[in-house]
């Protein structure tokens, strides 16, 4: 594939990939990128988004990308425009603007675009158990099939549970930091998960534009770290200098509890419960493609600051984290 200079971010306005993303571009001068949402109040971060109606102070001069936030209304004509002469996408859509992805790919065809990243960031989309149990992988599942249609060249980059999400109260992990208690679930102790953060996600979405991306022909399965949840409880009680109590969970009630949940309406309560028993119940296999990762130095580290955020409020409210 020919060197990628230009790209395009697709994105949820509030996508919390995206502030991550737009820091690790700030700093490679060599890509130029544009990053497309809705209409929206919300605002890219400062330091990485790039107006070009200022002028530059000579003395500091701009040495990351030039990155340019434009709103739209993510039609077939409005895409393809922004894709011409642009070399890769990169997708970055959460909830309800999964299916925007259909779009994206027909005006990524359209505009001969080299590479396409799409929205999967979580769970292995071509597991069939993880999207019975998980409604929005069944979206990405039809956005792959799309893709291997589509004659785009195309990387889906698995990155397991997002560690920001899981640690959340209502999170997959089970763990609730601020009432010092973990569910665990058969055979949760002795499974190991495959975690990442957001800014690890976020070089790696990188390193495949800069094609240091390894051998598989449209996926990766990559991971800040992989634990059991005993190693992660007892991360967190180290960090707080506290024993957690363990409360026995139970596969079948927690399946029962979501779908009544779904059935509500309480849409996202239902999937971040679901969530857990395809993160923890062994029967799902959605393990075995990281299972030769190795763990990054301070992976510890990585949990314990993420705790102290989840305890101050800094990471709050419900999360899947899948």
């Amino acid at each position: 594939m020919s060197e990628i200079r230009k790209l395009v971010v697709v994105a949820t306005p509030a996508s919390p990939l995206l502030p991550s993303l737009l820091h690790e571009l700030s700093h490679k001068p060599d890509l130029s990128a544009t990053v497309l949402t809705r209409e929206t109040s919300i605002s890219l971060p400062r330091h990485s988004s790039h107006s070009h109606s200022h002028d530059h102070d000579p003395a500091h001069p701009h040495t990351g990308s030039e990155i340019q936030h434009i709103k739209i209304d993510f039609s077939f004509t409005e895409l393809t425009k922004h894709f011409k002469s642009q070399d890769a996408v990169v997708c970055l859509f959460s909830g309800s603007d999964l299916h925007l992805s259909a779009m994206v790919i027909d005006a990524a065809t359209a505009a001969n675009i080299k590479l396409l990243i799409p929205s999967e960031f979580g769970l292995d989309t071509s597991n069939s158990k993880i999207r019975e149990l998980l409604p929005p992988y069944k979206t990405r599942f039809e956005v792959q099939e799309k893709l291997q249609k589509s004659g785009v060249k195309w990387k889906a980059i698995y990155s397991g549970t997002m560690l920001e999400e899981a640690m959340k109260t209502d999170g997959v992990f089970g763990i609730d930091v601020m009432w010092g208690s973990a569910v665990v679930f058969p055979g949760a102790d002795k499974l190991k998960v495959a975690v990442s953060t957001y800014d690890d996600v976020a070089k790696e979405i990188i390193s495949v534009l800069e094609g240091k991306d390894g051998t598989e022909p449209n996926e990766i399965h990559t991971s800040t770290f992989t634990a059991n949840l005993d190693e992660l409880v007892k991360v967190v009680e180290k960090e707080l200098d506290k024993t957690f109590d363990r409360y026995e969970g139970d596969f079948n009630s927690a399946r029962k509890e979501a779908k009544e949940r779904m059935q509500r309406g309480y849409f996202d309560g239902g999937v971040a419960l679901m969530g857990r028993v395809a993160v923890w119940d062994s029967e799902v296999g959605g393990w075995e493609k990281w299972s030769k990762n190795e763990n990054a130095l301070g992976w510890e580290e990585k949990v314990a600051k993420v705790t102290q955020q989840v305890r101050k409020g800094e990471i709050g409210g419900d999360g899947c984290g899948c």
